[in-house]
């Protein structure tokens, strides 16, 4: 099979075409023929060694990365053969992984939050020789997630890391409710469309902060409200207090790091609720205290999704309530023109590969 691999840290010209030999699925896994991989900020930062500045191995999910390494942490596509007695997961079905494996016998899995197991593994990170920039790759079958053809491939690969983490974050930790209003930082990336998304389907009303005028109109087709330009020097945070009539935002959903991180504590209202999933801009930030507990704040720090936060997901997109944006598409082949877009942020919505 061909796959992408990062056989040493560097530029997007780094990545390398191979070939490998197939995998070939062990008992209780599947071996599914992948169709499309989305492009995650994840991928692009492992390939050149560093998270939010720092070094790699600084970061949590960082650690103990083996090189050559494949990427790629969102596939979708179809099982080819199985070592599962399962009626739905039978060669041909369409299937996304659960994104990352867990223990399954730890308080933290047993209530319910595999995204929070101590012994948590992500595709294409922790799991050498195995990722999405592939064409095969196998997995434990109990953690695939069957999905019907209202969904295109690249949709359903949209879906896994993007919306995941930013529905967990919205709707099961901050309960994000109609009539609220929530700001989306980062918001032309793919969890930024995400938020936007959910919000929309949510009945929110969503402010979108991006840095790049040349994206307003693609997030306001994407369901923002308002888009607020976030220059040097500028303070957006008044910006939305103006547009909220001095209240604030109900909800911050934090997706670039240090960089727009003071500003979000100065838009959240009153008992406001700031969800943090991304930090690619910077991993540390100063925290003025008295701000946090003279606003009565919420911080809450979001890894991924949770398996029945999944499932929803996938259901929800089926039917049309969740509209996954695809931006850009690139055959394998051009995996290095899909980092450099990243790294340049030259983009909007998901960027994906697809194999065939």
């Amino acid at each position: 099979m061909k796959a992408a691999r990062i056989p040493a840290y560097g530029a997007p010209d780094v990545l390398r075409i191979d070939e490998f030999p197939q995998p070939k699925p062990n008992p209780g896994e599947a071996l599914v023929r992948i169709k499309a991989c989305g492009v995650n900020r994840m991928d692009t930062e492992l390939r050149a060694g560093v998270y939010g500045g720092q070094p790699l191995s600084d970061f949590f999910f960082g650690k103990n990365i083996e090189l050559p390494h494949i990427p790629g942490v969102e596939p979708a596509g179809v099982i080819e053969t199985t070592k599962v007695n399962a009626s739905n997961l039978v060669p041909g079905t369409r299937v996304v992984p659960h994104s990352h494996l867990s223990c399954g016998a730890c308080p933290q899995c047993r209530a319910g939050y595999d995204n929070a197991c101590a012994e948590i593994r992500v595709l294409g990170v922790q799991t050498p020789g195995c990722g999405g920039y592939a064409e095969y790759f196998t997995w434990p079958a109990k953690s695939l997630i069957p999905f019907n053809d209202a969904l295109s491939f690249e949709q359903a690969a949209a879906l896994l890391v993007n919306y995941g983490p930013v529905w967990f974050g919205l709707i099961d930790r901050a309960r994000l409710k109609e009539g609220e209003t929530l700001v989306v930082t980062g918001a032309a990336g793919g969890c930024g469309h995400a938020a936007l998304d959910i919000a929309r389907m949510s009945g929110a009303r969503a402010i979108a902060v991006t840095r790049s005028p040349d994206k307003v109109a693609a997030l306001r087709d994407a369901g923002a409200d308002a888009v607020v330009i976030d220059r040097d020097g500028d303070n957006w945070a008044e910006s939305v207090n103006d547009l909220t009539a001095g209240h604030g935002a109900d909800c911050v959903v934090e997706l670039v790091g240090a960089a727009t991180w003071q500003r979000s504590l100065e838009a959240a209202a009153l008992r406001g609720r700031i969800i943090v999933i991304g930090s690619h801009s910077g991993l540390n930030v100063e925290l003025n205290l008295g701000q946090l507990f003279g606003k009565n704040l919420s911080i809450e720090g979001i890894t991924r999704a949770n398996r029945s936060a999944m499932e929803r997901l996938v259901r929800l997109a089926e039917k049309g309530d969740l509209r996954p944006h695809v931006g850009h598409v690139l055959p394998l082949a051009d995996v290095a023109e899909a980092h450099r877009l990243m790294d340049a942020d030259e983009h909007t919505g998901k960027i994906v590969l697809t194999m065939d």
